[in-house]
């Protein structure tokens, strides 16, 4: 694909000026071509794209290249400027007007309806879509939920959330199993929820990027801001030996960060070479090269894997491990709240070791389908 969508200055140049004129469906008839679904017309994507995480501006990505391949504008409002630069979309501070200039509205991706996905469980960005909702902004709109872990949810108000985004929305698509069983326990209708997989897995297939190839091993381990993980009595021992493991073999590493901030290792191995997240265009090329991941975080783990990286986690939130069951692998997850050192040492030898095997592009591909099941109903 190319690296921005195509102008419309760009499209101008081969249609006929009385064409243009046209409304879409008189366009249509007049060249003897069906026009794109939105063609003309406006979409909005709603996520948590201010918290400038690289799992969810990546998935926010996705979305846009897929809705602008079928013809729309895009608007996706606190997503970094460079971000929308590499994107072709204009850079929006804020929601202002963007639900009522909106034709369509794409909600997703990620934890978003969910309360327990990060750091500071209890936040929800559902909350956009349901003050839309009372205004009336949201009338006579086709509005999508796509790619979301759905649940567990600690408080009443997150569950009412979820469950009223889901009543406006034609479909929901989850990213695995347990997302489904949680908003049919909801009561969410079983033929309205999509069960497929995360669109990360389409991350080289979508966006455009040429890999660096490094060939290095990446090690993500930033965990200081969950409280919960704290609580392992092994976890001061278990942050060394990863920091260790870092210095010992640190021209063949790379500590990577999935926000701006430099690794929560880094001070272990001065000389390792660091990778911290500002923009897609410039972290996705660096990652894509290396050989094998280390990751506490789940998007790092999924975008890895889609271009056949070996992944391990040692994780801070659960639904990193519904990902390793969902490839196949549970064994290389294990909750940081119960690991111990041994268990840290272990991966990393593991990971460190880890080759891509037949058994694992089989399920990749048939992964990579499932994904696009969550793109199809989007138009």
């Amino acid at each position: 694909m190319n690296d921005t969508a195509p102008s419309r200055a760009a499209s101008r140049l081969r249609t006929p000026s009385w064409v243009q004129k046209l409304v879409p469906g008189q366009r249509a008839q007049a060249t003897g071509f069906a026009s794109k679904p939105g063609e003309g017309r406006n979409a909005l994507i709603v996520g948590p794209y201010r918290a400038k995480n690289f799992g969810d501006d990546l998935v926010g990505a996705i979305l846009t290249r897929h809705l602008q391949g079928l013809g729309y504008e895009v608007s996706i409002p606190r997503l970094g400027e460079e971000n929308c630069k590499w994107l072709g979309t204009t850079y929006a501070a804020d929601y202002s007007g963007a639900f009522e200039q909106a034709d369509v509205i794409v909600v997703g991706g990620g934890g978003i309806m969910s309360d327990t996905s990060g750091a500071k469980p209890g936040a929800s960005y559902l909350e956009i879509v349901d003050k839309a909702a009372r205004a009336g902004d949201l009338k006579n709109k086709n509005i999508y939920i796509t790619s979301v872990g759905a649940g567990p949810w600690l408080r009443e108000r997150s569950r009412e959330l979820a469950l009223s985004a889901s009543n406006l929305a034609s479909h929901v698509g989850v990213r695995e199993l347990e997302s489904f069983e949680h908003l049919r326990g909801l009561g969410v209708p079983d033929d309205k929820i999509v069960l497929g997989a995360d669109l990360a897995l389409l991350t080289p297939e979508i966006l455009s990027y040429r890999p660096a190839r490094s060939r290095k091993l990446g090690l993500q381990f930033d965990v200081n801001a969950f409280d919960d993980v704290k609580e392992n009595p092994h976890l001061k021992e278990i942050v060394a030996t990863v920091g260790q493991y870092a210095s010992d073999h640190s021209s063949g590493v790379v500590l990577i960060r999935n926000g701006k901030a430099r690794s929560e290792i880094s001070h272990a191995a001065p000389s390792a070479a660091c990778l911290s997240y500002t923009d897609l265009q410039t972290f996705l090329p660096q990652l894509a090269g290396l050989r094998a991941l280390l990751t506490s975080h789940l998007h790092l783990a999924i975008t890895s894997y889609s271009q056949r990286i070996p992944t391990y986690s040692l994780y801070v939130r659960e639904k990193t491990r519904r990902f390793y069951e969902q490839i196949g692998h549970p064994e290389r997850a294990l909750d940081l709240r119960t690991a111990t050192v041994d268990d840290a040492a272990r991966f990393l030898n593991a990971a460190a070791a880890a080759r891509w095997t037949e058994e694992d592009e089989e399920k990749l591909l048939s992964l990579k389908q499932d994904a696009r099941k969550l793109l199809a109903f989007v138009r």
